[in-house]
């Protein structure tokens, strides 16, 4: 795989003015962009992270990602240069905005790309060697002197070196340059295996030759006092025949009595184990009927079991005996992973069928059911009656998330506005006016007073107080954002502690900002695809999980033990679940049909020897 290359000749930052040049996680993107207007240094670092996390694989993409960047840019009245680079499979594209490309090929300069406030993008052919240099706007008077250096084949240090020196003359505060080439990755880890492996193989050579030739004169000394044994043993008397005949023969019975002690301290061993082990399996005895009545309890007793085996292979054991602990640890693991299977269902229970009304996300509160509909422009509500309303903003406004808290229903759209649920009253009130907080904003979640909003272009995680039909001014909740992929975010809820569910399967866990240590423990298979996630209220301390390319809903402790596993192949078309604390099951909106699932459902019994 190749990776990019690069030397970049920047300006030194100010507050209203700034340069630089980045390249994405992988090394396939670089670019290479000057940024101006108030707190310009600030947003650098913005646009520094967020192409860091750019991941685009075709022009397409990359048309639609210059767009976004130059929409949040001009929100920001800031003024973006800049000329880019991205290789992908078999080709590498181009685009600049206010920018311009140069190549060298087989000795051959030209420039490629030039746009002035307008978007322009071109894909080609990529071949090794190639030499690309990236240039913005404002650098564009450092364009001639270096045509001519790079058609004199300076090397890339006199280069540097003199457009350094070329930009500091300048004194522009925007000037951006950067010089790559994409070469092939070097995996230095295994170089230095293969380094390692090669040292090793040389010495063991050497320690082979060594050892043999030890063996060689060893084997002659041996011959030699063979012979010297055999001519004394020939002029040796009966009576010193007999001696030695004796010392044989004491020798010969020292070593039997040593083996037998051997083996009766083997079978000692061995007894003693088997006892042990016997007490230890006193804890899953009961386990047939424990597992039909609190499977979560028998798993953790299976599981104490399991430990106190693993702790007594630890001691000193012999052949046997350690045999006879792993087959024991092997049986208690096929029991842990048999207690933790699953249930497969042929058809989920139809709890409710919307007719005409195609949902997208479902929550469940103090009995009452909201469904929020496909295009955002209603909510439907299904009251505890089971009368149903539709709830929609004036002017048909698009919905793009709701929440629902101390009977007040919380709608994300052209700012937040709120819905008092205990009033007969039809008519939003607007509690914040449309900002940055929430203008990009995509996941809202509520607790108590509290709002929590997710927007991913921010990077960040907002929370809003409400009080007396207020809100307060956002708060950038998240202290810890390290290792988090804000593109890779597919849903998020709160039940005191805030949880995030990714895109690659991940769950993430934070209180107070930052994460906790969570980690689902009794499952065979991890999720590894989106997944979508609901809680309990608090003292219920239970989570379920949807993964819906593996057709399964997993419900969990809040501590990551697992309850139960269930499949169906209904669950593929599920986009949103919810608690259904009174009634104990799960609600899955597909579509038009609302399923339920029983949590009191249980693993099939289990014959155990």
């Amino acid at each position: 795989m190749k990776e990019a290359h690069f030397v970049s000749i920047l300006a030194h930052p100010r507050l209203e003015s700034c340069s630089d040049a980045v390249s994405s996680q992988d090394k396939q993107l670089v670019i290479a962009f000057s940024i101006k207007g108030q707190n310009a240094t600030g947003f650098s670092k913005d646009l520094t992270n967020e192409f860091s996390t750019w991941q685009v694989d075709n022009p397409e993409q990359l048309h639609q990602k210059i767009l976004d960047l130059l929409s949040f840019t001009r929100q920001k009245k800031l003024e973006l240069e800049f000329s880019l680079s991205l290789l992908v499979p078999e080709k590498i594209i181009f685009a600049t905005y206010s920018g311009e490309v140069i190549l060298k090929r087989n000795g051959q300069v030209r420039k490629i790309l030039e746009s002035t406030k307008e978007i322009k993008i071109i894909v080609g052919n990529f071949k090794d060697n190639d030499q690309i240099i990236l240039i913005n706007k404002s650098a564009i008077k450092m364009e001639e002197p270096l045509l001519e250096m790079l058609e004199a084949n300076v090397s890339l240090e006199r280069l540097v070196s003199e457009m350094s020196l070329l930009q500091q003359e300048h004194k522009d505060l925007s000037e951006s340059l950067a010089f790559l080439t994409y070469k092939i990755k070097v995996d230095e880890e295994k170089l230095e295996k293969k380094e390692i492996a090669k040292i090793s193989f040389k010495k063991t050579i050497a320690i082979s030759k060594l050892i043999l030739k030890k063996i060689q004169e060893i084997a002659k000394k041996i011959i030699q006092l063979s012979k010297k044994i055999v001519i004394k043993l020939k002029n040796q008397d009966r009576k010193k025949m007999l001696i030695m005949a004796a010392i044989f023969f004491s020798l010969a019975l020292i070593l039997f009595g040593y083996v037998a002690i051997a083996k009766a301290s083997n079978a000692k061993t061995v007894s003693y184990i088997e006892k042990q082990v016997a007490e230890i399996n006193k804890n899953t005895n009961n386990i047939n009927q424990l597992v039909l009545e609190q499977p979560l309890l028998a798993r953790e007793s299976a599981q104490k079991s399991l430990t106190l085996l693993e702790n007594l292979k630890k001691e000193r054991n012999n052949k046997n005996s350690l045999k006879l602990i792993e087959d024991e640890i092997n049986k208690l693991k096929t029991l842990i992973t048999e207690i933790s299977g699953s249930n497969s269902l042929d058809k989920l229970s139809v709890a409710y069928n919307l007719d005409q009304f195609i949902g997208s996300k479902l929550e469940i509160k103090n009995g009452e059911i909201f469904i929020l509909e496909n295009s955002g422009q209603e909510i439907l509500r299904i009251k505890t009656d089971q009368s149903k309303e539709k709830i929609a903003l004036s002017n048909n406004e698009k919905i793009r998330d709701f929440s629902i808290s101390d009977g007040k229903l919380f709608v994300l759209s052209g700012g937040i506005k709120m819905l008092d649920l205990t009033k007969n009253e039809t008519a939003f009130t607007a509690i914040k006016e449309e900002g940055e907080s929430d203008k990009t904003g995509e996941f809202l979640s509520s607790f108590g007073q509290y709002l929590y909003l997710l927007n991913k272009e921010k990077r960040n995680i907002y929370r809003y107080y409400y009080n007396d039909d207020k809100l307060s001014e956002p708060i950038g909740w998240l202290v810890d954002k390290q290792g988090i992929n804000f593109e890779n975010v597919n849903d998020l809820t709160i039940d005191g502690d805030l949880w995030v569910a990714m895109k690659n399967g991940s769950l993430l866990k934070f209180a107070k900002g930052s994460t906790t240590d969570f980690t689902i423990k009794g499952l065979g298979q991890m999720p590894s695809s989106q997944i979508i996630i609901s809680s309990s209220e608090e003292e219920n301390n239970s989570i379920a999980i949807l993964e819906k390319q593996n057709k399964r809903l997993l419900i969990l402790t809040k501590d990551g033990q697992l309850i139960n596993e269930i499949k169906s192949n209904e669950l593929a078309g599920v986009s949103s679940i919810a608690f259904n604390k009174e009634a104990n099951k799960i609600y899955a909106l597909s579509g038009s049909v609302i399923y339920e699932v029983d949590l009191d459902l249980q693993p099939n019994k289990i014959n155990f020897p």
